[in-house]
């Protein structure tokens, strides 16, 4: 599968020959709220006046080989909106963006939302915005922030298939803490631990290493939404 990082590097040639990371986004990762709101902050690194874009995209086929992003036209109602999309930050500065999911949807939903500097706005803020100001990025860090939106009625719905997969058949993400395989009637503490640390995306599932060879398997996981801890016991066979 092709791993997609949380930052991309992108190297602008231009006149200077300094190189710097022009600026800083957090947090790199944001859980949309019941309100349907979030925020993350850009900071300057520079003493210079930058412009700052953003572009939307939607992941699909989150953690499998069929990951892909796609960007979202501006102002579709249906993705989440970027307030300010874009904007002047002043050296040394800090800007408050908020994103907003304007629909509720059925199922988690993950965007990827990249921030990055550009020599000047397409429509800068203002008739005077970019007056007697030259902005010049050597080196752009592309920041791509992931946002996930969660379903109005959350479901988790986890189940254990017969070749052993842990499917999550629910509409919600959980994330696999670790995975407990056991012999019959045998203690918690005496079955063979594995850490896992994952996310299980809607339809997506995950197979422990010889899960086939237990007679049970103990589930410890984390739900997103209601920020809690909890364990399930499936019998194998």
């Amino acid at each position: 599968m092709k791993r997609i990082s949380y930052l991309w590097t992108a190297l602008l040639v231009c006149a200077s020959s300094t190189s710097y990371a022009n600026m800083s986004v957090y947090p790199m990762a944001v859980d949309i709220n019941s309100e349907g709101e979030g925020s993350v902050r850009v900071i300057s690194r520079t003493d210079e006046v930058q412009y700052i874009k953003s572009t939307t995209l939607i992941v699909s086929g989150r953690n499998t080989p069929q990951e892909k992003e796609t960007e979202i036209s501006v102002g579709d109602p249906n993705a989440i909106v970027v307030m300010p999309p874009k904007f002047a930050l002043p050296a040394g500065a800090t800007k408050m963006v908020r994103l907003v999911a304007m629909e509720p949807v059925q199922e988690e939903t993950t965007y990827r939302v990249k921030f990055e500097a550009v020599p000047q706005l397409e429509n800068p803020l203002g008739a005077n915005a970019n007056s007697g100001v030259k902005s010049q990025v050597t080196l752009n860090l592309i920041w791509g922030v992931l946002v996930s939106v969660p379903p109005a009625h959350p479901h988790l719905s986890m189940q254990l298939q017969p070749g052993g997969q842990i499917q999550n058949n629910g509409n919600q993400r959980f994330k696999i803490l670790k995975t407990g395989l056991c012999k019959k009637n045998q203690a918690a503490k005496e079955c063979v631990w594995q850490e896992v640390d994952k996310n299980i995306y809607p339809g997506s599932g995950y197979t422990p290493n010889n899960v086939l060879n237990y007679d049970r398997v103990v589930v410890q996981y984390w739900n997103w939404i209601d920020k809690s801890k909890y364990s399930k016991d499936f019998a194998i066979r």
